[in-house]
């Protein structure tokens, strides 16, 4: 399995266990597909903590508007397994 690096606290995990933001031409967007990506852990408190410290927009070298943020909350996994590194 290919291992990825969470972009809120830079730990490596299995791509499996990450949810993958990508760029697309109509804003960020989770999933697979082609674009930039870029792999933050499952939880909604994770994703916060990379949008906190302007690692997503970093990473994907693209700046993150409010649409981009609401579409990334409304297609975000409802209820995480578990994060991997202990968020939420």
């Amino acid at each position: 399995m290919p291992v990825r690096t969470c972009v809120a606290c830079r730990q490596r995990f299995e791509q499996a266990d990450l949810v993958r933001v990508r760029v697309t031409a109509k804003g960020l967007d989770t999933g697979p597909g082609p674009g930039r990506g870029a792999y933050v852990g499952p939880s909604p408190a994770c994703l916060a903590v990379a949008l906190e410290r302007k690692a997503l927009s970093r990473a994907l070298s693209a700046e993150v508007n409010a649409p981009d943020l609401a579409r990334l909350y409304g297609s975000w996994p409802v209820e995480p397994l578990a994060c991997p590194h202990g968020g939420g």
